[in-house]
C-alpha cells in the first residue's frame, strides 16, 4: 500500500544529480492536483531519529510537526525543488499545478512553501534563471516569494505570514 499519490499523468524516473524526479507524461491543466502526501506525523525530534533519506522525503505541516512517508520511497516521494516551480500546494497535503505543464517537464514545488526549519537547508540543484543557490528553512520570509507563491503556502506558513501582517 502506498502512502503517496502521484497523477498517472506523470512518471517516476532518474533525474541527473538530484536523483529521482516526477515527469509529466501528458498534458497536466493548472489547478489540477498532480500528488497527495500521505504517511505518519511524527514531532521534529522524531524526524531526527531518521535516516537523512527518510527526513528529505518529509514534507513540514505545522510548527513541529511534519509528515514522513514510508521507510521505502514511492512514486510520491519523487517531487523536487525548484526556485522556478510549476507546482504548488493545496492545503498542507496536496499539490497542485500552478499553470498548464506539458509533457516532458518535471513537476517540482519550491520548498519555501511548506519549510520553516532549518533542518534540510540544501544546495539547490535547480539550474533555474533566478535560482537562490541555497534553500533554507527562512526563505518563505523572502517578500519576493510571498508575493510570488501566495496561495500556495502551507497553512501554517500562511498564520505565520498573517502574523507579521503579510496576508
Amino acid at each position: 500500500m502506498d502512502f503517496n499519490w502521484l497523477t498517472p499523468k506523470a512518471q517516476a524516473r532518474p533525474a541527473g544529480e538530484k536523483g529521482w524526479g516526477s515527469f509529466v507524461i501528458e498534458p497536466i491543466s493548472k489547478g489540477e492536483t498532480v500528488a497527495a502526501f500521505g504517511g505518519w506525523i511524527v514531532s521534529r525530534d522524531m524526524l531526527s531519529t531518521m535516516s537523512h533519506d527518510r527526513q528529505g522525503r518529509s514534507i513540514q505541516v505545522d510548527e513541529d510537526l511534519y509528515l514522513v512517508s514510508s521507510d521505502t520511497p514511492e512514486p510520491g516521494d519523487m517531487l523536487n525543488h525548484s526556485c522556478e516551480p510549476n507546482c504548488g500546494l493545496s492545503g498542507s497535503s496536496l499539490l497542485i499545478a500552478m499553470r498548464d505543464i506539458e509533457p516532458g517537464e518535471e513537476l517540482t514545488f519550491d520548498y519555501a512553501m511548506c519549510d520553516a526549519s532549518d533542518y534540510d537547508e540544501f544546495r539547490c540543484l535547480c539550474a533555474q534563471p533566478g535560482c537562490r543557490e541555497l534553500v533554507t528553512g527562512s526563505d518563505w520570509r523572502d517578500p519576493v516569494l510571498q508575493a510570488k507563491y501566495a496561495g500556495y503556502f502551507s497553512p501554517y506558513l500562511v498564520k505565520r505570514l498573517a502574523a507579521i501582517g503579510v496576508v
